[in-house]
């Protein structure tokens, strides 16, 4: 039975506060958004949603809010889920990012609506849950606005932090201001957390334990797509792979390519036929990853350069520079570097290469997923290195030893499938507190 959120008038002095402040910074944000606005050819300009002016027809349904491509990746299985429970209802997905943007589209492509997420300013978020009228709003891992869940409460809304995920650090910063996001945690109609850990802290936060529920992981229920399937082949047959090693460094930031590029020179020594395929995290970076990897010498190519005919030379460099390819060049992998690790930006998805049975190494930094991390190091199929200089001879541990590289691409796929079950232990909550008649 859940405890619902109490309403006391000095809540509304500290979002006042909150809301004084986001004013403040207005004019910076607005700027921002000027200068990182999607400029993508044949996409229009929709700054004006992220002020609540959404200006497409919609209908009431179900508002799912991710902020990027993982949050979007994640989200994918519950969405067909919910399609199929609640056929009648729409599915829009927010993002914050461009990026989750497209890769939304990417997807999901026309089976779901997208808007971009509205400020956290009262009005905006006024005018943005005035339009969509959701009936549910599921936000994906740890998204906490003050004035978006006021509007929630408000209007009678049931929300739900689905993959919910609240590390030691973040529940120290968030202590401090613990007058303010308190009662906006108490908002949420349910909590689904990721681990025992992201529990515990949620309850230090103020949650109410009634609210919470440990659902585990989502990102575990990764399944298979024959979408991956045909795009992973029709790359192969591209290339003209056979029988050569193939390094794939996916989602990479700044710096890290050129950290690849030098275990590549390395893994060349050996394998002369080796291929490294970079996929970039981010669409901006793509032109200037090409360049650098152009100005080494080796043979490159861009994916947006290829046909359907098979190229006459297999490249050195594969340079993927198109959203929702990460998956399918996973499939192609010997062994694969997950990015954002090296780049202090908490380590991306390693469940992406695992799903295939990828052997993977990643940087130190993985904050972002450390239950993921600490299970497939475990199982002995995810390296966690110190320095740049250690993914050379990770590699070609891996590429000198077939059978290390399979236990270890194994002991990955074994971790995915002892973990599954998330996806209906979260629908399983939601149910508890959202409960929807046809026609109500």
């Amino acid at each position: 039975m859940n405890i619902p959120y109490t309403y006391h008038w000095y809540h509304f002095i500290w979002r006042g506060c909150y809301n004084l402040v986001l004013i403040l910074l207005l004019p910076l944000a607005i700027l921002k958004l000027i200068l990182k606005s999607d400029k993508t050819k044949g996409q229009r300009n929709r700054n004006r949603e992220r002020f609540g002016l959404i200006g497409k027809p919609t209908k009431e349904g179900i508002l799912v809010h991710c902020v990027s491509v993982g949050e979007v990746n994640a989200a994918k299985s519950i969405v067909l889920r919910l399609q199929q429970l609640y056929p009648e209802l729409t599915i829009t997905i927010s993002t914050t990012s461009s990026t989750g943007a497209k890769q939304a589209r990417a997807v999901f492509s026309d089976s779901v609506q997208h808007v971009y997420l509205s400020i956290d300013i009262p009005i905006c978020m006024w005018f943005f849950f005035h339009k969509l009228r959701p009936k549910l709003v599921l936000v994906t891992e740890v998204e906490i606005w003050p004035n978006m869940l006021h509007q929630c409460f408000r209007r009678a809304i049931p929300a739900v932090l689905i993959n919910g995920r609240m590390t030691n650090e973040s529940v120290k910063n968030y202590q401090h201001l613990a007058f303010l996001f308190r009662p906006s945690l108490r908002k949420f109609s349910r909590i689904c957390t990721q681990g025992q850990q992201d529990f515990d802290n949620f309850l230090r936060l103020g949650v109410y334990k009634p609210n919470l529920t440990l659902t585990n992981n989502m990102k575990f229920d990764l399944e298979l797509d024959i979408q991956d399937d045909t795009k992973a082949a029709a790359l192969k047959q591209q290339l003209g792979l056979n029988e050569q090693a193939v390094f794939v460094a996916g989602s990479t930031h700044e710096q890290e390519e050129t950290i690849c590029l030098d275990a590549f020179k390395e893994l060349r020594k050996t394998h002369c036929n080796a291929v490294l395929i970079i996929v970039p995290r981010h669409p901006h970076r793509f032109e200037k990853v090409a360049q650098l990897c152009q100005a080494t010498g080796y043979l490159v190519a861009k994916l947006s350069a290829l046909n359907d005919k098979p190229l006459q030379t297999t490249p050195d460099i594969l340079v993927v520079d198109a959203m929702g390819m990460l998956k399918a060049c996973y499939q192609l992998a010997s062994c694969a570097f997950v990015g954002g690790s090296f780049a202090p930006k908490g380590g991306h998805n390693a469940l992406e290469p695992a799903l295939y049975a990828v052997p993977t190494m990643m940087g130190p930094s993985i904050f972002n997923n450390p239950v993921i991390c600490d299970a497939l190091a475990s199982a002995g199929g995810l390296k966690i290195l110190s320095a740049p200089e250690q993914i050379a001879d990770t590699a070609l541990e891996w590429l000198n030893n077939v059978d290390v590289a399979k236990r270890a691409g194994s002991a990955n796929k074994q971790v995915i499938e002892q973990n599954r079950g998330a996806i209906e232990q979260t629908l399983e909550a939601i149910s508890e507190v959202f409960e929807y008649k046809k026609g109500a």
